[in-house]
């Protein structure tokens, strides 16, 4: 269906009307006498064309990154093999209630 450029663009000025219209597809297409199914079709092509043509290209950003100290403060390991990592101070109370 794609290879009539005159289709195409007659079906591409109908998905830009309907878009300001305000009309459902549905509607659209049955105020127009345009069968649903391909109001559709040609829908998705638009869609498909126009949203590679929006993407801008990929770059890479240069990221500056601040230094961190991962740093252990202290590291607690449970009977289970499970490991607690502290990066700064905590209190009894607070390992209390973690191993519970």
């Amino acid at each position: 269906m794609e290879k009539n450029p005159e289709v195409k663009m007659q079906m591409f000025a109908h998905i830009t009307e309907w878009q300001s219209s305000g009309q459902t597809q549905k509607s659209y297409c049955i105020d127009h006498r345009i069968p649903y199914h391909v109001f559709h079709y040609w829908f998705k092509v638009y869609r498909d064309q126009h949203s590679v043509n929006q993407q801008p290209a990929s770059t890479f950003v240069k990221l500056k990154v601040a230094s961190s100290s991962n740093t252990t403060y202290a590291e607690l390991i449970l009977p289970d093999g499970k490991r607690l990592l502290f990066h700064q101070p905590v209190s009894s109370q607070y390992v209390k209630a973690l191993i519970g």
